[in-house]
């Protein structure tokens, strides 16, 4: 749409657009949604890029600025109304409409969901139409292709017969649906050479043939696909058969595709053949063609199951024969007989058993017979059934039973599995033989002499058993109670962290503007006092600016702490800024405390900022120089490192480190400190002698620089910091451009940029102080108005974080018009993510000094570079801006 050449259309060049249109167009534009906006009398379209897929390949680019009568005659009998009732002012949402669309060449059948909204201009007059599009044809089709799915098996799962599945497998195609116009389903005969129309819908008698010969090539090509057992599709039907009706669509059914009916068993075999229509108005793509193979599994399923039922029909016949033959000679026997379900259920007894019960044949039936075991012998017999219908073995068991006349007798059980012909298992048939003449005493013995073994055995085992549960219980238990704690340790420190670095970084810009106008006033009050005859305002505007320093300071360990600092890091020979640093060490740590320093030989260069690392070795310095009030030792060492995985949150992961540390012969720190150790403010030093940041700042350093930090310590002995520091490749600092460079550098005419009206006066009447000219602004607009206004202007001070347009927008802006203009950035709160990839000559951190400020502005002015900052000018990726 960008690209698009507007003069030659009703709408004119974009620049003569009205504003309701450009802000319609804009949205558009930047959205990823399907937009489209109708515009004038004529509902002239206009669109974004993802709303291109809707048109096809017919009708892009020409719609651009088309009235939308001429790109969609087809279906404007839908929109014109409803474009027309929004001009009213009415505002319109259509949910899952069908929309039939020539857009493949060919009328589709398509389905949307959209909405309609008025574009007002100034006025209130209604310019045109906003249109958020989403086509739900994909998700429409599948719901109904998977109800015709759910209705196949729903209705044919009753089916118990061939023809009953083919009939209502028809009826389900052939109810109107637009996937299968017409459909004719053919299976093979039971010799296996012959395929039979059992059931079609949608094509006229003898439009295809009631018996098709296997081995025969028919116009259909039915046999074909039951041999290859391959699909076939047919093209140009109506050439073939005359015109075949969709009956939906007025259009004819062009095209049919065979489906092959699965045989059930056999591998690559097919039983029948389905022909259905397909639907004139959508392609056959894979999502349809994926459905009809899924119609054809489901025919194949249901006709398996109706020959599964006819078969087991007929074997329900034979067996019901034989069983009442069974039955009459059973009921002749003088022993009790039963017989039984695969499932141990008593389906019959005969005569002999319902005279020695008394009992109806009902009664005994199922798992009624068991209500004459006795109570005592119930368990096990219930356990020997199991058994034996679980493995299918014969089973003899003794119990007792209650008799007719309410006498308990002891019962001699016997049972074999049953099986069909075919080998199916239809249970068990067996015999009962009352035995308790010759069991009544020997059972009375034998049942008090088990059921004292049987009590001394169970119950010597299930004490050994549940003392051994409850001890593993018990483990289990403290092991998980010590993970638990554990990680809730270890979430709670993070929690804190986390919550004072968010807290940090968002106060940070704020002081950081109120530092930067104090220690502006406070430094130009000092040079206008400088030659006073009272030297009291002077000492007191002096300690205003050191107090102010002191607070810069603060505010920048609080957001080392926080990983928020704006880091310049370099690679650097860790064991050459220690040598550097000797002399330091000694002065700080005092004359009773021996300094050993211990640098590895052939030492990894390490990618940290050099500035901070200096700061990180005095911090640790000091606070062992702390911890060993009577003297003692502090060693500084480095060595390289090879890590596995971390076990606490400020250690680093695995991977090649190096490690500087320093360790101390003092006090050491007891499990309680040592849990603190990293939490800012605290600190176990009294009142004025620690802000309780040193070590806070220590792990933020290291964390943002790719590394992390581990202590160990003992109470009495001392304590050792480890930090480590990523390696990198082969040193080398690059050189910071001296002072000398700049010197008779000619003042410039500086623009400032900031929203803070306090910042930005202070920041010109530092510029100005300095001999330069100052050109103010206080929003990115005025800016952008000034540099058009002022061709002498030299350079660009920008505040990064201002409402509206911050100052990396622009930035970007001000290339556009001045492409070689040097910029520098003036930030509180140095955002590393949005700063990545400038230079550092380019930013300025509050609060500065009136040295620091002129030093960067010439610094600028003097870099080849100032006006390229390739990186921060590239154009910014859209998906990385949506995350």
């Amino acid at each position: 749409m960008r690209s698009h050449d507007w003069s030659e259309s009703p709408l004119g060049p974009p620049e003569r657009w009205p504003d309701a249109l450009k802000m319609a167009v804009s949205i558009c534009l930047n959205s990823r949604f399907p937009m489209l906006i109708w515009w004038g009398p004529e509902f002239s379209m206009l669109y974004n890029d993802a709303y291109r897929p809707i048109l096809g390949m017919t009708k892009h680019p020409a719609s651009l600025g088309r009235p939308g009568r001429v790109i969609w005659p087809e279906t404007w009998s839908i929109f014109g109304p409803q474009l027309a009732g929004v001009l009213e002012g009415e505002a319109t949402w259509s949910q899952d409409v069908l929309i039939p669309l020539d857009r493949n060449n060919y009328l589709e059948e398509a389905y949307f969901t959209y909405s309609y909204s008025p574009i007002k201009h100034a006025d209130g007059r209604i310019g045109g139409v906003f249109s958020a599009v989403t086509e739900t044809t994909e998700r429409v089709l599948g719901e109904r292709r998977l109800k015709i799915l759910r209705e196949l098996a729903s209705r044919t799962a009753e089916s118990r017969t061939v023809p009953d599945a083919c009939r209502q497998v028809v009826e389900v195609l052939g109810a109107g649906n637009p996937d299968t116009p017409f459909c004719a389903l053919h299976l093979l005969d039971e010799d296996g050479n012959t395929l039979r129309l059992c059931a079609s819908h949608g094509l006229a008698a003898g439009k295809v043939p009631a018996e098709v010969p296997l081995d025969a090539d028919d116009p259909w090509c039915i046999a074909r696909a039951v041999r290859s057992a391959e699909a076939v599709s047919l093209d140009f039907l109506p050439f073939r058969f005359g015109s075949l009706p969709a009956h939906v669509w007025p259009e004819p059914v062009r095209r049919a595709l065979v489906l092959p009916v699965a045989r059930a068993g056999g591998a690559g075999e097919a039983s029948g053949a389905l022909v259905v229509g397909i639907n004139p108005r959508r392609a056959l793509d894979d999502s349809y063609r994926g459905f009809l193979d899924l119609v054809a599994g489901h025919i194949a399923t249901a006709i398996a199951n109706a020959r599964a039922s006819e078969a087991e029909r007929r074997r329900a016949d034979e067996h019901a024969l034989l069983e009442t033959r069974f039955r009459d000679l059973a009921d002749s026997a003088p022993v009790m007989i039963w017989v039984s379900d695969p499932d141990g259920r008593c389906t019959w007894v005969n005569r002999s058993w319902l005279t020695f019960s008394g009992r109806a044949m009902e009664d005994d039936l199922g798992d009624g017979w068991l209500d004459n075991v006795h109570p005592e012998d119930l368990p096990r017999c219930r356990k020997i059934h199991h058994t034996a219908f679980a493995q299918r073995v014969p089973f003899r068991m003794e119990f007792r039973m209650r008799r007719h006349d309410g006498d308990w007798c002891h019962v001699d059980d016997t049972g074999v599995p049953h099986y069909a012909a075919d080998g199916a298992f239809l249970g068990f048939i067996g015999s009962c033989v009352d035995v308790s003449d010759a069991r009544r005493w020997e059972m009375a013995l034998r049942r008090s002499r088990e059921e004292l073994i049987r009590l001394n055995e169970t119950l010597e085992t299930r004490v050994a058993e549940r003392t051994e549960d409850l001890a593993a219980a018990n483990r289990q238990l403290l092991a998980q109670i010590e993970e638990r704690e554990q990680i809730e340790a270890t979430l709670r420190q993070l929690q804190r962290l986390d919550a004072v670095g968010q807290l940090t970084a968002g106060v940070a810009h704020d002081f950081n503007n109120l530092l930067t106008v104090v220690l502006g006033n406070a430094s130009w009050l000092e040079r206008a006092w400088a030659g006073a005859d009272d030297p009291r305002p002077l000492r007191r505007i002096t300690h205003i600016r050191i107090a102010a320093e002191r607070g810069a300071k603060l505010v920048a360990q609080l957001l080392a702490f926080s990983r928020r600092q704006r880091l310049e890091p370099r690679t650097l020979d860790l064991n050459e800024t220690l040598e550097k640093m000797r002399e330091l060490l000694v002065t700080t740590v005092g004359g009773g405390i021996t300094v050993e320093l211990a640098p590895k030989a052939e030492l990894w260069p390490a990618l940290v900022d050099p500035t901070q690392v200096e700061l990180v070795v005095l911090n640790l310095a000091i606070n062992g120089r702390d911890a060993m009030s009577d003297g003692g030792r502090l060693t500084v060492r480095t060595d390289n490192v090879t890590l596995g995985d971390q076990t606490r949150p400020e250690e680093p992961g695995p991977g090649d480190y190096v490690e500087l540390t320093v360790a101390d012969t003092g006090t050491g720190m007891e499990e309680d400190v040592l849990a603190k150790a990293f939490e800012p403010f605290f600190t176990t030093k009294s009142v004025g002698k620690g802000s309780g940041l040193g070590l806070s700042q220590v792990l933020g350093f290291a964390k943002q620089s790719g590394g992390g930090v581990r202590i160990e310590t003992v109470p009495g002995e001392g304590t050792t910091v480890r930090v480590y520091f990523p390696r990198t490749g082969a040193a080398g600092e690059g050189a910071a451009p001296s002072a000398a460079g700049f010197a008779g550098m000619a003042p410039a005419c500086v623009l400032v940029v900031d929203d803070d009206d306090a910042v930005r006066h202070i920041t010109a009447s530092l510029l100005e102080g300095l001999g330069h000219t100052v050109v103010e602004a206080g929003s990115g607009g005025a800016a952008l108005e000034r540099l058009a206004a002022r061709a002498d202007i030299d350079i660009a001070l920008l505040d990064v974080a201002m409402p509206g347009m911050s100052g990396i927008d622009l930035a970007r802006e001000i290339r556009q018009r001045r492409p070689a203009l040097p910029v520098v950035f003036v930030t509180g709160y140095a955002d590393t993510a949005l700063l990545a990839g400038i230079r550092h000559e380019h930013v300025l951190k509050k609060p500065f000094l009136d040295t620091d400020l002129d030093r960067k502005v010439r610094a600028a002015l003097a870099n080849t570079r100032a006006g390229t900052l390739d990186a921060l000018m590239a154009e910014p990726d859209p998906a990385a801006e949506a995350d």
